[in-house]
Formats: structure tokens, C-alpha cells, sequence
């Protein structure tokens, strides 16, 4: 239920809705920005608490205000990834920020260009900022923007399908400016063919960066790239020194818990499992072999003759489920926002849902407690349909904010939605020199609310406006009557 909560005028407090002692309740989606070409994640800056940036497929990056759900292009690559099967698995597939990004400006992408040894693709991985070169006072004319593109790290695809894509900066301490990318086995089946080195296949290889987690480190101001000294095969000169962790099937979708540095990785399964994998912080230098060509999720890989025991060192997955349940798993992100019946719980999706008629995507919960996990729960039908009537068709991604809220990709309908608490809160009251009352709480993001205050009788209470939340899910409203009636009290009803 949607309540209204009220404060007096001298009081500054905060009010929560209550939280579900067993499982994750009270949540919806809402829709706060549509009308992207294939929307493929959303992100944003270090610090930046009011944008979220959405990548396309096809090339195009876009930046939402979360102040007014306005949208405007950020970059617009798709020149550089023309030819590319953008249809399929290949384009603009990853993006994440420099961690100093606010004093810096640089920004760092992964996408697919046409060619490569297999004619397939080529992946890669390149700084950018925006140059702005100086003009001459007197000439009055625009200053010249220039995208400026460093090439950091690039290679092959033996098929168009498994590229990865995610790419990401650790929060954890000593790991300053390193890159971590993820890389898939280079696609087809069994991780078998032209392209996939025997034995074992590539995503078992170290001679090879495919199927694998890569972490390179990354000096902004010059872009030169070096190999972290604490790689697992840093000092083995016949590997790939970038590998930090392998046997991948297909990571699309990977993050890192801002509050406790655990790594987690969706690795998109066969025929059979989808898993969750994690990497833990205290294992700072990495080498975990989480299994693929031999394991799909905790059992044998069952097609194609390459199934077997786990291999040495291998690392099972934290979860795995069969395509009963969902089809190709989207990882996401342990929440660390302010819903606080969804703090600390890992919420990752599955871009099909089950493997039957009719299925579509599906949100997954569930809680890790550093060794295990418990509580799997399938929250969509919670979520959706939103309130005004739109549902999840394909799940591509989910995103996160600089306030640690969730956001949902939706590639099929190009609608991002965003994960919210219903419940409408009045949170601050703040009397302003003019003699107004600023009036200060959270709702849903982009709903219009009505604001209640009581009058002379101090008791009952009247409609004196209306608001409506941004798409950051807060509103102010300024109360310019507020001066008399010195005991005011407000309340916020959703409509």
C-alpha cells in the first residue's frame, strides 16, 4: 500500500517503509526514459548522483538526467562499428568510467569492428575523451570538439557470437585504475572449431585472452597499459599476462559489490545451466578456472563430448539453475541503494526466462553471505507490469547508478525502467529565510503526488499542491504559506 507520512514544520527526521522479514517484498519497476535502439547497459560516473548513461548496440551513448527523465547523446560511435552484426551479439557491448572521471574526462569502451583473422569481428578496448582545442577571441566561433580514441587492447573473434563485453574498474583497495574485462570463448558450440585451441579449447587456454576475465592497468593521462604485477601469470612468458581469471563460457554481464569488493560474473551456459560465479576480494591476485569446456555450471558440460571432472583449481559456481528456469542468465548487482528490504541482496535476471511458449525475461534475487547462496527468488511479476501497464520483454543488462539504484534494459521494447520502492515519503522540512517551508521527500520516480499540509486547526489536513518525483525518485516542494501556520504538518499521497 502507498502511504502518505507526515512531518511537523520544526522537524528534520527520516520515515521507511517497513521491511519484509522473510524474502524481498514492496518493490515495482517504473519506466523512466524509452525510445533507445537496442539499449545494452546503463552506468554512470563516479560521484555523478543525477545522470545515468545508456549504451546502444549500435553505437550510441546517451545521457538521462535523473533530475528531470530528460535524454541527450552523450557519443555516437556507429560509424566505427558499421558491418558489424549488430542484430547479434556484436556492437557496442560495454562501457565504464575512469574512477577520476570528474577531474580526468576519460571513458573507456568495448565494441566490435568488422575484419579480424576470422573476417568475424575484432573486439576493442579504447580510451576516449572529448578534446577541446583553444580559438582565437577574436573569431567568436565555437570551440572544435574532438573525440579522441586510445586503443588500448584488441583481438579476434573465430564466430560473431561469445563476445563478452563488460568491462569495469574495481572498488577494491590497492587495485587503483585497473581494468577488468571480460572476454567470451569465442563462440560456436563446446567451445570446438576453427579458432578454439585443443586441448580444452580456448576458455582452458593461456596462450589465448578468449573465454577468459582480463585485468590490465591503465595510466589515464598517457593510456599506456601495463600488466598489474600481481596477475596470476604476469611472469609466465609462453601466457597471455592479461588473463586474471578463465574457463568462461560467455561473461556478459559482471560487477563488482561497492561495499565489499566480491566480484560477480553471469556466465551465459550452454544447453543446459546458467550460472553465477564469483571472484572473491581477499583472492586479490586471481587465477580462479571457473570450469568451461569441462563444466556447465556444477555438472559436466553433457553435449559435445568435452564434458569431465572439474579441472585443477576449478571453482564451482555460487548458483546454477537449468532453462526450466531461465535460458541465458544476466548478471547484475548487490544492492546498495536506499530500499532498505533489498540492502545487501545480489539481483540479476535472464534475458529469455524459461524454456517454454511464450516465455520472456525474468528478475532473479538472491543472498550471498561471502561462502554460499540462499533465498533464490523470482521477483518479475512483483515488478511488472509497471503501474501504467508495461512489461519486461528482453532483459539486456541491468544498471547502476551512482546512488547505488537498479535500472532495467529492456533491448527489445528500448525501454529503461528503474527498481523503486512504492511507498511515498515526506523526509525533511526545512524553513527557508523567506518564510516558505521546503518540503523534501521520495515517491515514485516520474509520479505526480499531491501535497497535504494541515491549516489553523493544526490537525486536519488540506490539498495545498501537487509535485511531481523526479526521475531520481525525490521531490521538493516549496510551501509558501508555510509562515502561517508555525506548527505545520505535511503529508505526500501518491494519486
Amino acid at each position: 500500500m502507498r502511504r502518505g507520512i507526515f512531518l511537523g514544520l520544526s522537524l528534520v527526521a527520516l520515515f521507511c517503509g517497513e521491511v519484509s522479514a522473510q524474502g524481498v517484498s514492496g518493490l515495482k519497476a517504473v519506466r523512466v526514459a524509452s525510445g533507445f535502439d537496442r539499449p545494452l547497459f546503463a552506468t554512470a560516473p563516479p560521484g555523478d548522483t543525477t545522470h545515468l548513461y545508456v549504451g546502444t548496440q549500435i553505437g550510441q551513448i546517451y545521457v538521462l538526467d535523473l533530475s528531470t527523465g530528460t535524454t541527450s547523446l552523450f557519443l555516437d560511435i556507429s560509424s566505427k562499428i558499421t558491418g558489424t552484426a549488430t542484430d547479434g551479439e556484436q556492437g557496442l557491448l560495454g562501457m565504464a568510467f575512469d574512477p577520476d572521471y570528474a577531474t580526468n574526462g576519460n571513458f573507456y569502451l568495448n565494441y566490435t569492428i568488422p575484419g579480424g583473422q576470422w573476417g568475424n569481428g575484432t573486439t576493442r578496448i579504447s580510451q576516449f575523451y572529448f578534446q577541446t582545442a583553444k580559438k582565437k577571441k577574436k573569431k567568436r566561433k565555437p570551440p572544435v570538439v574532438t573525440l579522441i580514441e586510445n586503443v588500448l587492447l584488441t583481438f579476434d573473434h573465430p564466430e560473431t557470437n561469445h563476445n563478452g563485453g563488460w568491462i569495469g574498474f574495481s572498488p577494491r583497495i590497492g587495485d587503483d585504475h585497473n581494468l577488468y574485462i571480460a572476454t567470451g570463448d569465442g563462440g560456436a558450440a563446446n567451445d570446438q572449431g576453427t579458432g578454439h585451441i585443443e586441448p580444452g579449447g580456448n576458455a582452458q587456454n593461456l596462450t589465448t585472452l578468449l573465454g577468459k576475465m582480463l585485468r590490465i592497468h591503465v595510466t589515464p593521462n598517457s593510456a599506456a597499459v601495463s600488466i598489474p604485477s600481481d596477475n596470476p601469470y604476469a611472469s609466465c612468458l609462453s601466457c597471455r599476462q592479461e588473463i586474471f581469471a578463465f574457463g568462461l563460457r560467455n561473461p556478459f554481464r559482471n560487477s563488482f559489490d561497492r561495499q565489499t569488493g566480491v566480484m560477480f560474473i553471469g556466465d551465459v551456459g550452454q544447453d543446459t545451466r546458467e550460472e553465477i560465479d564469483v571472484q572473491q576480494a581477499t583472492n586479490s591476485g586471481g587465477g580462479e578456472n571457473y570450469g568451461w569446456r569441462l563444466r556447465e555450471g556444477t555438472i559436466a558440460t553433457p553435449t559435445g563430448g568435452v564434458g569431465g571432472a572439474p579441472p585443477a583449481g576449478n571453482v564451482d559456481p555460487i548458483f546454477d539453475y537449468p532453462h526450466s528456469t531461465g535460458q541465458t542468465v544476466i548478471g547484475g548487482y548487490v544492492y546498495r541503494g536506499n530500499i532498505r528490504q533489498l540492502q545487501g541482496v545480489y539481483v540479476f535476471g535472464d534475458y529469455l526466462g524459461p524454456e517454454t511458449p511464450g516465455s520472456t525475461a525474468r528478475i532473479f534475487t538472491l543472498n550471498y553471505d561471502g561462502t554460499s547462496a540462499s533465498n533464490f527468488q523470482d521477483i518479475t511479476s512483483e515488478l511488472f507490469p509497471t503501474a501504467d501497464g508495461f512489461n519486461l520483454n528482453y532483459l539486456s543488462s541491468l544498471g547502476e547508478d551512482a546512488n547505488g539504484e537498479l535500472y532495467i534494459c529492456d533491448i527489445y521494447s528500448g525501454n529503461i525502467f528503474k527498481i523503486v520502492s512504492p511507498i511515498v515519503a515526506v523526509q525533511n522540512v526545512a524553513a527557508l529565510e523567506n518564510g516558505h517551508a521546503l518540503v523534501e521527500g521520495t515517491g515514485t520516480p516520474l509520479s505526480t503526488l499531491t501535497i497535504l499540509a494541515t491549516g489553523s486547526d493544526g490537525s486536519s489536513f488540506s490539498e495545498i499542491g501537487t509535485v511531481t518525483v523526479s526521475a531520481d525518485g525525490k521531490f521538493v516542494f516549496e510551501d509558501s504559506f508555510a509562515a502561517n501556520f508555525p506548527s505545520r504538518q505535511y503529508r505526500a499521497t501518491a494519486q
